[in-house]
């Protein structure tokens, strides 16, 4: 079953625009719009926990009165799982991924939340507690659906064999109601299933107001956790000092970066007014662009532009990276203010920018580009390796491109090229925005000097990518290999050196002698953590063949 009944993440030239509804500005409006969602649901069977199962949530806009077409409300699941909230909407937002894969009603006018069904009766406790009870039931219900499930022409998991531990038939538990279902998984003791429980994809912290209601339908088709947002100054001590050098000149745009308290997730965006360490920036315009954009085509349309002579090795690594991957690849060298800007109007999947920012825009031999003076952007995403480009990107977002990799200060040469170049590898190879960057982060001390703006889970590919750690342990090595979701949890992988699959966010592992490790190796294609280093699986693969020759 594909995706798609509202639209979304369709095959074909142009995307399919979901069905939209309407409801007040008030917190009986998102309560509303979080028991309509559900609607995105093709099951309320254990399947929907496979994305093919989960559809593009209708939108959301705000209206006088409440209005649904005949068409989203036939789509709405009816379990009789109801979850009573207070009329707050740090607790509605809390509880809307939940309420979401579970098709429950949400109701006003409890407090404490209270989550019932025929025969069932759970109450939560208050905030800050709720969050975290919200996020542990939601995991449990998904991690046990994936097993249960029986998906046609898709082999059980490896993690299929806890059930029998946990004392859940499957084979009964595939037939029974949403409620029978919910009150099995209820039964099963937390400390019997922590241990298995797969790493959560995505958590966003988002700004509890009703101007964020829109947002909901994006954040639920990317089944993220929701936690209100909370974040300390960063300490100074993280901010290493350093010298620039004479190369920096004129004003960057510095921006002032918060440490924000995070939930156990991959990734985390970060829908709130401050900018963020380790997380990324999205918006409701970021969350429109990608669904307004046209499915990535093979190969892809890059750009690279260098507006700085003395980061000319960034510019012929990357472009002869792009080549390797037999991408479309257009250079240039020294572009005007006009060429700049028609680069950016014009289609590109990614555009590639190593120069100079500072506060009036992106360097040009002739002047500065500030993108906020641009039209109609055509380029999906970006990267503006230049210094304080943070505005920069953030209005390009805000212009029609979905998401991209941008610096938060003055950065350095040498870091800038090493992060330039892993980064465009990982991007280019299928790893989601974010991901790429935090993996060529680790490459560097100032880490927290770049970031994404944007959609960060957004990827120019749709194949499966992984990632691998290899750790010495006396006198063999353990590798481990998984996949993360993404966007879209719940699928599954196999491991190169292993015959069954296994759900994303899930680890497999092996034991390796040392004259293993170049044979495995070379099988895996993908980044390799070792020593706390990110290295390519054919690279280790060499070294560890040249120190035993």
């Amino acid at each position: 079953m594909s995706r798609g009944l509202l639209g979304g993440n369709q095959s074909g030239t142009q995307p399919l625009t979901p069905a939209t509804f309407t409801v007040p500005k008030s917190p009986e409006g998102a309560a509303t719009a979080i028991s309509v969602l559900s609607a995105g649901l093709s099951s309320t069977g254990p399947e929907r926990s496979h994305p093919d199962y989960r559809t593009h949530p209708p939108l959301v806009e705000f209206g006088a009165d409440t209005h649904i077409p005949t068409r989203v409300r036939q789509l709405v699941p009816q379990t009789e799982i109801v979850i009573d909230v207070p009329a707050r909407y740090t607790e509605l937002f809390v509880v809307a991924p939940l309420a979401y894969y579970l098709g429950a009603t949400v109701r006003i006018g409890h407090d404490p939340p209270r989550l019932s069904a025929p025969g069932l009766s759970k109450t939560f406790g208050q905030l800050p507690d709720l969050k975290y009870e919200v996020a542990a039931l939601l995991r449990r219900i998904f991690f046990l659906d994936c097993l249960v499930r029986d998906v046609p022409g898709e082999e059980p998991p490896y993690e299929q064999s806890y059930l029998d531990t946990m004392g859940i038939d499957g084979t009964q538990l595939r037939d029974a109601t949403p409620t029978e279902r919910l009150r099995a998984y209820l039964s099963v003791k937390q400390a019997t299933i922590m241990s298995h429980l797969p790493s959560w994809h995505l958590s966003t912290y988002v700004t509890p107001t009703a101007e964020m209601i829109p947002c909901l339908p994006f954040l639920l088709d990317d089944l993220s956790l929701i936690y209100p947002p909370d974040a300390d100054e960063l300490d100074q001590s993280e901010l290493l000092d350093r010298a620039l050098d004479d190369f920096y000149r004129g004003d960057v745009d510095t921006v002032e970066i918060v440490s924000p308290k995070l939930q156990p997730a991959n990734l985390h965006g970060w829908l709130a007014d401050e900018v963020p360490a380790d997380a990324f920036t999205p918006s409701l315009g970021a969350y429109r662009n990608r669904l307004g954009t046209p499915p990535v085509e093979q190969p892809l349309d890059i750009t690279v532009v260098l507006n700085d002579s003395m980061m000319d090795g960034e510019y012929e690594a990357v472009a002869k990276l792009y080549d390797e991957y037999d991408q479309v690849t257009t250079r240039y060298r020294s572009v005007s203010v006009n060429e700049l800007a028609g680069i950016f109007e014009q289609t590109n999947d990614f555009v590639h920018f190593i120069g100079h920012c500072e506060e009036d825009g992106l360097q040009c031999p002739d002047g500065s580009l500030d993108v906020e003076s641009l039209g109609s952007i055509n380029t999906r995403t970006f990267f503006l390796n230049a210094c304080g480009s943070y505005y920069q990107g953030e209005a390009l977002v805000e212009q029609g491109a979905i998401a991209g990799g941008v610096t938060l200060r003055t950065v350095l040469n040498n870091p800038a090229i090493k992060v330039g170049t892993t980064f465009a590898r990982l991007f280019v190879s299928g790893f989601g925005i974010e991901r790429a960057m935090q993996l060529a982060r680790r490459q560097i001390t100032m880490s927290t000097d770049y970031a994404v703006v944007g959609d960060g889970t957004y990827s120019l590919s749709d194949s499966t990518v992984g990632i691998a750690r290899l750790k010495e342990t006396g006198n063999t090595y353990k590798l481990s290999y998984s996949v993360a979701a993404n966007r879209h949890p719940g699928g599954c992988y196999t491991a190169p050196f292993e015959l069954w699959p296994r759900l994303t966010g899930t680890q497999a592992t092996t034991e390796l002698t040392e004259a293993d490790i170049p044979r495995v190796l070379k099988s895996l294609e993908c980044p390799v953590i070792y020593d706390e280093s990110l290295e390519w699986a054919d690279d280790l693969a060499r070294q560890f063949l040249s120190s035993h020759e």
